[in-house]
Parts: C-alpha cells; structure tokens; sequence
C-alpha cells in the first residue's frame, strides 16, 4: 500500500529541525485516499462494536473515566483506539517511520492508534501535553504523535491548536511553579500565557490550521495543545498514531481498568 511519496533525505532533516524548533511539523505531502478510506473503514467497524456494547451506560471526562475501548477526552470528544494490525501493515511501512525512529530510535515501541471524534458543536479542550518531561534538563521527547486528518477540516471543525516551542517550557522539573497533573490532564487554568509566566520566556505563538483529507502531522508529546471547538455542523474524524521510546512508561492515553464488553 503506498501511504505518501517516501521522504528524500532533505525533507526528513527538514522535519527533523522542525520537530526540535517548534514541537511540531507538517509532512509535505499528505496520506493516499486509499489508506484514509481503510483507516476510516476499520475506525466504522470497530466503533459500531464498541458502542453496541456500550449502550446507554455514560462515561465521565478524562482517561481514567473511560473503558480501554472508549474515552471521552473532553465533552463531546471521543476517542476510540484501533489495533494497528488491521490495517495490513507495520509501523515500519508507515511514511513517518524515518523521523519517529530518528527522534525515539529504531527501537521505538508502537504506544495507541486510533481516531478522535469531535460532536458538532463540541467546545475546545483545555490546554494540555500528552506525556511529562522526565528530567529538569531539555532533552529529545520519549514520545511522539502523529495525525492523520481522515476528511477535510476547515477551522470552523475544530482542527488541533499548538502553542509553537512550548515543548521546552512545559518542563515542570525545570519550571518548579508548574503542577504535572495540570499540564498532562487537562486544567482550565493551563494557557500558553502561563507558560510564559512561569519560565520568563516570551508567550509560545498558536498555530492552528485548516486541514485537507490525509493531512499528517507529527509532534512532540510534550507540546501544549488542544482540540479546537467544533462550530460546525459535521462530526470531525482525526487518526492518530503515537509512539514512545523503549521501555517509556509515561503514557497517558488510556488509563481506564475496565472494559465495555464485561457483564454489566
């Protein structure tokens, strides 16, 4: 299956710096139609299994609040991981395995896959990282995101909002005045401008763009970021695939200890 032209070794040393610089970069060429049809295909099938076997039972807001097959991230935002091996490939096939393996090594463990599902009229998220610096000096992240926009989202649907180099200033161990569990689950009160507050440094920029259907973007899982509001009227589908270094255990995503499909 071809996901995106492979990258020449300007473009990957390109995104490389990117990732250092800003916490993120945008693959220049997006994923195929026929990959972002089978995602979506895999996403309906499972999602359909899942919700059957949910039924009317409700989930709280947050990752320990959910099932392992079901989380809601933020009110109206849910997110529903996928196993990696229905697609009929391997991470090593995936177009953004060079720089995953340049930045965590050619070790890198497969974390989650999955699809993040905003309801129209959804609000933002807070500000929030996905996982904590482990250690009071700058160093390359042990986990990374990649996204796969799965249609086209205008901003008007809410794509992903990042706060530019905030990778550097959400260091808690460095910055003693931010709280872990402030900045990794998601508080009202987390902002690129406390950020700024906390470690002197100017206020990281926001950057947030609309989307085209197979758009892929990689960051580094300690960037603050967010899901925007969802103001139009149409679900907004967003696949992910995340990746830590090995043996890193530090992950977030699902923390939930019980299943949708046990007796009720």
């Amino acid at each position: 299956m071809c996901l995106v032209p492979k990258l020449g070794e300007a473009a990957r040393q390109e995104l490389l710096g990117q990732v250092g610089r800003d916490g993120f970069a945008r693959f220049p060429s997006p994923c195929d139609e026929a990959f972002v049809e089978r995602v979506l295909e895999v996403f309906g099938q499972v999602a359909g299994r899942v919700l059957e076997a949910l039924g009317d039972r409700e989930i709280g807001v947050g990752s320990a609040a959910g099932y392992e097959e079901i989380v809601q991230r933020s009110p109206g935002r849910w997110d529903i991981p996928l196993p990696l091996d229905s697609f009929g490939f391997e991470d090593r096939d995936m177009p953004w395995w060079p720089v995953v393996a340049a930045v965590l090594g050619d070790d890198a463990e497969h974390s989650f896959t999955g699809v993040v599902s905003s309801d129209p009229g959804s609000p933002a998220q807070h500000w929030h990282i996905d996982s904590p610096h482990v250690d009071v000096r700058h160093r390359p992240p042990h986990a990374m995101n990649v996204l796969v926009a799965l249609h086209d989202i205008p901003l008007a649907m809410g794509p992903t909002e990042y706060a530019r180099g905030s990778h550097r200033l959400t260091n808690h161990r460095r910055y003693p005045g931010l709280v872990r569990d402030e900045l990794v689950y998601q508080h009202e009160t987390m902002s690129p401008a406390v950020l700024a507050r906390h470690s002197a440094q100017p206020e990281p920029a926001r950057v947030a763009e609309a989307l085209t259907a197979g758009s892929c973007l990689a960051f580094d899982d300690r960037l603050l970021h967010r899901g925007l509001a969802n103001h139009s009227s149409t679900h907004r589908h967003l696949a992910y695939f995340s990746y830590r270094k090995k043996g890193y255990t530090e992950n977030t995503y699902f923390e939930a200890q019980r299943s949708v499909f046990d007796s009720r």
